[in-house]
């Protein structure tokens, strides 16, 4: 049904994009965002910086994240990430790691312990705080959960613990599965959403201002943001009308870019990983965990998430140097996200069996789903967009009919769309004037942007651009 609802979606934004205007927010007060008054969202282009000088230093340094922030996560979301994954992560980080001794795999359970005490505090907090869960998530999350303190789960950690070398105590497994299970019982015990609204609370854009930029790791200009998102909505709804004239069929077409099993999948995606930008130890490349369910993923989708994706670029992480770790240990999701992103991208020209064209429309399809997705939802949340405001805003795109499908889905997830979609357009943005700089190649642009490390865009940009100028 959703692919159903994206191909329409874009076929109805190819007719109307040609005639698009951005009018005045909708008064209606049908919505609690509604009465956020902030200047909606206008049609000017936001200047570019101008092309900074060129320095004396051939690598100049790049230190700093932008301003600290003190308060804790607002929203259970913000705490529990990816259905669990900040402990998941750190468990099966554990597992694969080689040439542990008995101490320092000690040492690091217990830091994961430690954090996971830390998640629960978070999540009582919350809960304390009236915050709410959608049923989905909270399901997911507590499916997560309970396979970490699984008897399987903590078996295989004894095990691995059994295997290192040297001399320890026995692992606090009671106190590991009391700590998970601590989480778990307030994530099941949190109210469940009845609706997809999102409540932020009285003060909407002050505090989905304050999310996003913890996500971006740095200041956020709401209108900025909007304008980006429209520019690279534009740019790939008329891809995607070059890629029908290619294949008039493409948008008929549902067979899935796969090449049938998740292990072919896995060992192609990684060959890649080669022509892109190559681990500077391959062994380390970890086997990702796909949850039951989730093994139908397309050879995209699977980029995205793993190669050369998320996983690819926290293995590339753990193998800088300390000051890079430290960057890397801090990084924003928007510069992780924008790189995830370029990563399914980058995958299109080696699946040249599946039909080029055909490809390049699915691609353009997804991009169009989460740009216009971050859009309404940086409108809702933000410039206090009610239902009818997002349809008549909607109507200039040609995509009225399916402002019921975008409402739901910008409020029951406000920011995952927004910061995957932004941090791309500032990746195209970043790369496009490193070439211009005199970078050779993207492949090049690509791992010097990894060297370079997580930094506020702006920073990035001019350190990228002085790179390639002071190297020509």
């Amino acid at each position: 049904m959703k692919r159903l609802i994206c191909s329409l979606l874009i076929l109805s934004m190819l007719m109307g994009c040609s005639q698009k205007v951005i009018g005045p927010m909708s008064t209606e007060k049908s919505s609690p965002a509604a009465t956020i008054e902030p200047a909606p969202p206008t049609a000017t282009p936001i200047p570019m910086p101008a092309t900074p000088e060129p320095t004396d230093t051939p690598r100049p340094p790049l230190y700093t994240f932008g301003p600290p922030i003190e308060q804790g996560p607002l929203f259970p979301e913000e705490a529990l990430s990816q259905d669990g994954e900040p402990i998941a992560s750190l468990v099966y980080s554990l597992l694969e790691a080689e040439g542990l001794s008995k101490a320092a795999f000690m040492d690091r359970f217990l830091r994961i312990i430690a954090r996971v005490d830390e998640l629960e505090k978070s999540i009582l907090d919350l809960t304390n705080r009236g915050r709410t869960l959608t049923a989905e998530r909270k399901e997911k999350t507590s499916y997560a959960l309970m396979e970490l303190m699984s008897y399987e789960m903590q078996a295989r950690i004894q095990d691995a613990y059994s295997r290192c070398p040297g001399e320890g105590e026995d692992l606090p497994m009671v106190q590991y599965s009391a700590s998970v299970g601590a989480v778990l019982q307030d994530v099941q015990w949190m109210e469940e959403r009845t609706s997809p609204y999102f409540d932020l609370g009285s003060h909407v854009a002050k505090e989905y201002t304050t999310v996003l930029e913890r996500f971006m790791g740095e200041p956020v200009v709401p209108l900025a943001l909007f304008h980006a998102l429209e520019d690279l909505l534009e740019a790939e709804a008329y891809a995607i009308g070059a890629a029908l004239r290619a294949d008039p069929e493409a948008a008929r077409k549902r067979a899935p870019i796969s090449f049938g099993s998740f292990e072919q999948n896995i060992l192609f995606l990684s060959r890649i990983i080669e022509a892109l930008c190559p681990l500077p130890n391959e062994s380390n490349l970890p086997m990702p965990v796909v949850s039951e369910g989730r093994e139908d993923m397309s050879l995209m989708e699977l980029a995205f998430h793993y190669y050369p994706g998320m996983a690819f670029l926290k293995t590339y992480a753990v193998q800088t140097d300390a000051e890079q770790q430290t960057r890397w240990a801090n990084a924003p999701d928007g510069y992780l996200a924008g790189l995830a992103v370029h990563g399914s991208y980058a995958v299109i020209p080696y699946l040249s069996e599946f039909g080029l064209e055909y490809v390049q429309y699915r691609w353009y399809e997804y991009m169009l789903d989460v740009t216009l997705t971050g859009m309404c939802a940086l409108l809702i949340h933000y410039y206090g967009y009610s239902e009818q405001g997002l349809l008549e805003y909607l109507k200039s795109w040609g995509a009225e009919e399916y402002a019921d499908y975008l409402y739901e889905k910008a409020m029951s997830d406000p920011f995952e769309s927004l910061v995957a979609s932004y941090g791309y357009w500032q990746y195209l943005d970043i790369c496009q004037a490193a070439l211009d700089a005199g970078c050779p190649t993207e492949q090049q642009f690509l791992q010097d942007y990894l060297n370079a490390g997580p930094a506020p865009y702006e920073q990035l940009k001019k350190y990228m651009v002085n790179l390639y100028q002071n190297q020509g």
